[in-house]
């Protein structure tokens, strides 16, 4: 089993474009070519893998209460 290169309808998609009041524009092969070229032709980055943050244990010492409230008895208005 053979498989044909797709050959895109240029003439249709141009005449297509053209009615609904657009322009087909077609990227030049050489310039793609020589784009494929220089992002090949670069070495890739270094992988840093990210540094784990160290566990924090629970605090096992005695729970402490914090009165978030005023007592609005002693406060004068």
């Amino acid at each position: 089993m053979a498989s044909t290169p797709y050959v895109l309808p240029l003439t249709e998609l141009e005449a297509l474009a053209s009615e609904v009041g657009l322009q087909w524009v077609q990227s030049d092969a050489a310039r793609v070519e020589q784009a494929r070229a220089a992002s090949a032709a670069q070495t890739p980055a270094v992988h840093v893998p990210r540094q784990p943050k160290p566990v924090q244990l629970p605090d096992d010492g005695p729970l402490v209460l914090v009165e978030t409230r005023r007592d609005l008895r002693q406060m004068n208005f």
